[in-house]
């Protein structure tokens, strides 16, 4: 897991998700994803198989931002997850949606619808910031050829909600 913390206006959202006018300005998430696609290509030896998640926490409530709901004009139009602890206290999101990613380019275009189902609200501190917790979930799923067993690893690239002074909010 990795986390971006700071204060709003520190450039967490920006660190995480990067720019949309320069190449040179990607964040981590998009490099995140090219570094997985060139290693599956340059390890031809295995299968791979990425499966992604988006998920929202605004006011206690959380999200699916790669719903496809096409009648969603609010967050709130989104399927909502439930937080669930099983019988062997393992943590459950219930109703966030698992999306397989073939290419770089699905990966990228599923990063890209859950950015735009995104909340912005306006704070004191910066009229552009997020008061929201993202976190954007990659499941790398590996076999070998002639082998049932499966390797699985999974990554939280967390953008937190801004840590503003409470003197300033």
């Amino acid at each position: 897991t990795i986390f971006a913390y700071g204060q709003t206006g520190s450039g967490k959202t920006f660190t995480i998700t990067g720019g949309a006018e320069r190449y040179e300005d990607r964040g981590l998430i998009p490099r995140t994803i090219a570094y997985l696609f060139e290693n599956f290509k340059a390890n031809s030896n295995c299968k791979y198989a990425l499966y992604i998640s988006y998920l929202e926490i605004y006011n206690n409530d959380g999200y699916d931002l790669l719903s496809r709901e096409d009648n969603a004009t609010k967050l709130e139009d989104l399927p909502k997850v439930v937080l669930r602890e099983d019988e062997e206290g393992n943590i459950k999101l219930r109703n966030l949606s698992v999306n397989m990613a073939q290419r770089e380019e699905d990966a990228l275009n599923l990063l890209f619808l859950g950015d735009t189902n995104r909340v912005v609200a306006e704070t004191p501190m910066n009229d552009a910031s997020t008061r929201s917790h993202c976190m954007f979930i990659l499941w790398v799923e590996s076999t070998l050829p002639d082998s049932d067993t499966v390797r699985r690893a999974k990554l939280h690239l967390v953008d937190l909600a801004g840590s503003e002074r409470i003197g300033k909010t």
